[in-house]
């Protein structure tokens, strides 16, 4: 093995720049150069040089969508509300940033960035003296994707990893100067790993990887006494008719004097500090109940943990109907005789609401409740994931006009003004961690966990206090089916049951093998896109395995081509979306399903792109019940009848006749004719039977006699090309709306770019044939350079159109498969034939392959077994090579677990 590696690194880096300096030493540049049709030859290819680097360039200069919002102020902020004792200072707007820290750019913050690398953003910010003084700082981030480290005046001040959930890092005051002299600078990376990030590197249907500051952003001015984290928690009784509201809360002193003495050790009168806590109520600031006084006993630069509660009396309950908010307020005081003075303030909002599952029901305030509700995604054409305060609050109002009364912010945590509006309009929430598509290898990995249970954490910490919260979801269509994955499941349920009593689950496509269901609450079906009679067979068969557990539909959901209306017997029309919907929400009520999600609201932006249709870019994904910029579909108006309970108005059937490829049909015709034409010459047809039939004489005078014409053999390259591009063309035109084929091709080919043009291919067949046919022709010749470039090692000379025309020739089978390329895209309508088709064609392309070896071993006079040996353990090495390549960078090996699970539980 070690000779033959070394042998390959002799042919890459010694025989071919020499057989390339051989070539062109060959050349005569003055006589080529005096051709009439060479300078213009040389300028055009000039021109085309020039604008394809242009293009590489442009491609790589990041596109930025900028919010550039002002911090929202007053009690509907989602974290950090107002409080009398604390200031913002924000730091959105103007920012610079830079690709290699030597040119910046100005650029403004808020902002979604379509690039993916390393960036580095940089802005002054001013800093009173009373404000450095008085007050502890911190720096306070809502979403920076995905990793960050903060430094100010070039004093590192924290890392952070996790793109959608927010964090903060206190300020140490040497890092600070007085005035505007101060410089923060925020160094964001994007990249994710196939199995080291959290998300992983994006799969299919997924969401798009913007880079940047993607949310709000400012420094927290707080007293040096100060409650740093209140952790709440409110839970009713059985009656309803009180709340206990359990307070877990941080208290940091930061050099904060006087401090309270202990009054055994001091006869003198102190200072004394009270910890107390209010209800009020949201709009008409009422006092409703407080908790009882607790006495401090503070260090200077200590921290203190105090957990306390106290009992609402009557409370009014949270619902989506009447979305009944508090606000409660957790203060510090200090006593000086009848002096009272207000050291700090955390003020936040909260509801009361009762969540549980009893058997296959979902109660809600001792109530039966089901969810009407919708997919909501962070995205738009002209914000990105920087969604503006005024975009989000429009989305939750048409939510609310579609009659719905539940949201499932899918993929990862919304910004946390979503869930304040949530909260406040009345639209239950299912919010997931940012677990999409990942097998069970990579789950069970410790390093993995524990960036999982990071981000749980502080998502909870964050949300838990907004009563519109009614599930906690752990993740999204990773591998269920795989025991490896149930100690993933099993830890991060741990953490979310830790903190918070609400109901945790998972959404999956892996119903009939899942085995980590018994370890959540329940479990979501993402439903796969079939006709109506498998749809409801899968409902049934769910409910009869899953009795007493809630029936909840996480997703589902129609492609649709917005400009077309040709009527429902259109499939990618709105009247066939909009009838989509009717239907299946029709066959949901009679499966008693306790929630239904519709995918989505609008339409989103993926990371990869979408084989499954032909309409626009590729990178969106056309599902909404809006498109990417909002504009209503029919199918708005059928759902918001539906989730009303009003008349749906009559959605026209419309006339549509589905297109014929012709391509494939006039082209393999092309192929048989142009042989029947060829086999009109004695000498073609002589060769083509000797080849078949007598291939060892036959490639003993190809090497000796030159016994074929060189117009024959591109004749015969070009038809071998055109009929296996036909096939292949046909094929992919077969499983171009096949999702499972999608997943599948999106794991095997990672580049982006090389997928677009299999899609496009695959949707326009004579574009793909064409394509197809000169890939097919370069990988001719590419094999006879091989064979060349090895003759060239074992020293046995042999021209290069001798060596071309054994891999032409060689692959004379492939033509008697035409009139198969002409009609396998029919043949394939039929299920039963699919296989068979596709094992025909691996047989002859495996003949050919053997066909090919045994012409190298008669012009290398060689034997036949000892060069079929060689030549597939060469094939075995260089593919091996490749695969482990790919594997230790994109993990395939352990992905195609995953791919096997879906595929058992295809429909």
């Amino acid at each position: 093995m070690l000779s033959l590696a070394l042998c390959i690194i002799f042919i890459l880096f010694k025989v071919v720049p020499y057989q390339i300096a051989a070539i062109f030493s060959h050349i005569k540049f003055n006589e080529l150069l005096r051709k009439p049709y060479i300078c213009p030859l040389f300028l055009a290819l000039t021109s085309i040089l020039c604008v394809f680097s242009t293009s590489l360039l442009l491609a790589v200069q990041p596109v930025v969508l900028p919010n550039g919002q002002s911090l929202i102020e007053g009690l509907d902020t989602g974290i950090n509300i107002y409080s009398p004792t604390r200031q913002k200072f924000d730091l959105s707007g103007n920012w610079q940033y830079s690709l290699d820290n030597e040119i910046w750019n100005n650029i403004l913050i808020p902002s979604s960035i379509d690039y993916e690398g390393e960036i580095t953003f940089q802005r002054r910010f001013k800093i009173d003296e009373k404000i450095l003084k008085n007050y502890a700082l911190k720096f306070v981030a809502l979403g920076i994707n995905y990793e960050c480290e903060i430094l100010i005046n070039d004093i590192f001040i924290g890392k952070h990893s996790g793109g959608y959930t927010s964090f903060e890092f206190e300020i140490p005051t040497e890092a600070l100067h007085l005035g505007n002299e101060n410089i923060i600078r925020v160094i964001v990376s994007n990249k994710l790993s196939a199995f080291s990030t959290l998300p992983v590197r994006k799969q299919i249907w997924g969401w798009k990887n913007f880079a940047g500051i993607l949310r709000d952003v400012y420094i927290l001015a707080v007293p040096k006494l100060w409650l740093d984290q209140v952790f709440v928690r409110t839970e009713l009784d059985q009656q309803m008719k009180q709340a206990n509201i359990a307070l877990n809360v941080n208290i940091l002193n930061k050099d904060f004097f006087p401090v309270v003495k202990d009054s055994i050790t001091t006869k003198s009168k102190s200072i004394v500090y009270q910890l107390s806590a209010e209800i009020f109520e949201r709009f008409t600031d009422v006092l409703i109940a407080q908790s009882v006084i607790t006495p401090l006993q503070l260090e200077a630069n200590k921290e203190a943990q105090i957990s306390f509660s106290f009992i609402v009396n009557n409370p009014k309950l949270w619902n989506p109907e009447t979305p009944e908010l508090y606000i409660l307020k957790v203060n510090i005081f200090s006593v000086d005789g009848k002096q009272k003075t207000l050291i700090d303030q955390y003020n936040t909002n909260i509801g009361f609401v009762d969540i549980l599952i009893d058997k296959n029901q979902f109660i809600v305030n001792g109530n039966k409740k089901i969810f009407k509700g919708v997919v909501w995604h962070e995205d738009s054409p002209q914000y990105g994931a920087s969604l503006t305060y005024e975009r989000m609050e429009k989305d939750v109002l048409l939510i609310k006009s579609l009659g719905a009364n539940a949201v499932r912010f899918a993929f990862h945590s919304p910004h946390p003004y979503m869930l304040n509006l949530c909260s406040r309009y009345g639209l239950a929430v299912f919010q997931e961690l940012p677990v999409w598509n990942v097998p069970g290898k990579i789950l069970k990995d410790e390093n993995f966990i524990a960036l999982a249970e990071a981000q749980a954490i502080e998502m909870i910490k964050r949300d838990s206090r907004f009563p519109c919260i009614f599930g906690w979801g752990i993740g999204d269509q990773f591998d269920t089916d795989n025991e490896l994955t149930r100690i993933f499941v099993e830890r991060i349920s741990n953490v979310f049951r830790k903190y918070d009593n609400r109901p945790i689950y998972y959404s999956s496509r892996t119903l009939n093998t899942d085995v980590c269901a018994s370890l959540v609450d329940f479990v979501g079906i993402i439903a796969p896109r079939t006709d109506l009679k498998t749809f409801r067979n899968i409902l049934t068969t769910w409910k009869r395995q899953n009795a007493t557990r809630p029936l909840i539909i996480l997703s589902y959901g129609k492609e649709v081509e917005h400009s077309n209306r040709n009527g429902y017997s259109d499939p990618m029309s709105q009247e066939a979306q909009a009838r989509f919907f009717l239907q299946h929400y029709a066959s949901l009520k009679e499966a008693g399903a306790v929630g239904s999600f519709v995918s989505a609201l609008s339409d989103w932006k993926g990371e990869r792109p979408i084989l499954s249709y032909n309409i626009g870019s590729h990178y969106i994904h056309p599902v909404g019940l809006l498109n990417h910029s909002r504009e209503k579909r029919l199918s708005y108006d059928v759902v918001r009848s539906l989730y009303n309970e009003e008349r749906v108005i009559a959605i026209p059937m419309g006339k549509y006749r589905s297109g014929f490829p012709w391509a494939h049909v006039v082209v393999g015709l092309s192929v048989i004719i142009l042989i029947g034409y060829q086999s009109l010459n004695r000498r073609f047809t002589e060769n083509l039977k000797r080849s078949l039939l007598r291939s060892y004489n036959f490639f003993v005078d190809l090497r000796h006699l030159h016994s074929v014409s060189g117009f024959h053999t591109l004749i015969l390259a070009t038809t071998i090309s055109v009929t296996l591009a036909c096939l292949f063309s046909s094929i992919l035109y077969h499983f171009r709306n096949d999702i499972f084929f999608d997943y599948l091709i999106t794991y095997l080919i990672v580049s982006n770019p090389v997928k677009e043009l299999l899609i496009e291919a695959a949707w326009n067949p004579l574009l793909g044939i064409v394509a197809f046919s000169g890939i097919f022709f370069l990988l001719g010749i590419l094999v006879g350079f091989i064979i060349k470039i090895v003759s060239k090692v074992i020293r046995i000379s042999i021209s290069w159109f001798h060596v071309y025309s054994v891999a032409v020739w060689s692959a004379v089978p492939i033509i008697f498969l035409s009139p198969l390329a002409m009609s396998l895209f029919k043949i394939m309508e039929n299920s039963a034939y699919v296989i068979p088709s596709l094992i025909l064609i691996m047989l002859f392309l495996f003949w050919t392959c053997l066909r090919v070896l045994k012409g190298i071993s008669v012009i290398y006079d060689f034997s036949n077994v000892k060069t079929t040996l060689a030549g597939t353990f060469i094939l075995a090495l260089i593919f091996g090579g490749l695969f482990f390549y790919y594997d230790s960078i994109y993990r395939l090996s352990s992905y195609f677990d995953l791919i096997v699970h879906l595929a058992q539980n295809l429909y």
